[in-house]
């Protein structure tokens, strides 16, 4: 590792290690990154109050098809612009920050997302299940080996837009911090399939 990337390395952790202690409150995590201010309005007219089947049948093309977890891919129309995105590692509000973190974390050509199921839970549930894994855009190339997540999505009630996505995954939060930090030497591959 180089002197700029462990310089880089050891700033980021600075930032990153008063984060492992969650917040109290909603949303208020501090970014690692510039996510700019919740947009009023992303994508075209809200799809509201659609069924949950209607919902969890548009997650799972955006998540097989348009792989969203690693390239922001999916349809703006069913989530509230004020969404909530929890992760054990991130707590963001606003999908516009979403999809921002979103295209600066994850090399898309080098990372899968592997749905393996998705149901609609309540009335206003819908639960996925999948694989992730892959390299982040770091200088240092990290690679995050595959690991599984659950997604849960809540549904409004007054207009059935998505307005919380929360995610648990089967790997700790500073398990994923410390893969992230960790650097990767020689050529990246294919992490679900090879």
């Amino acid at each position: 590792m180089s002197r700029r990337q462990l310089l880089t390395a050891t700033t980021v952790i600075s930032v990153v290690a008063p984060l492992l202690i969650k917040p109290t409150f909603p949303a208020e995590a501090l970014p690692l990154a510039p996510l700019g201010k919740v947009e009023k309005h992303v994508g075209g007219d809200k799809l509201t109050n659609l069924l949950p089947e209607e919902v969890a049948h548009i997650l799972a093309r955006n998540l097989r098809d348009g792989q969203y977890f690693v390239t922001g891919d999916l349809t703006p129309e069913i989530f509230a612009d004020d969404c909530r995105f929890k992760d054990p590692t991130n707590d963001v509000r606003g999908l516009s920050r979403y999809l921002t973190a979103l295209g600066i974390l994850f090399d898309a050509n080098y990372s899968r997302v592997q749905l393996l199921d998705i149901q609609v839970t309540g009335p206003y549930t819908i639960e996925a299940t999948w694989t992730l894994g892959g390299y982040l855009r770091f200088p240092w190339h990290p690679r995050v080996a595959p690991f599984e997540g659950k997604t849960l999505y809540s549904l409004s009630k007054e207009n059935g837009l998505i307005e919380v996505q929360d995610q648990t995954w089967s790997i700790s939060g500073i398990e994923a911090l410390r893969e992230s930090f960790t650097p990767t030497s020689g050529p990246k591959r294919d992490i679900i399939d090879a």
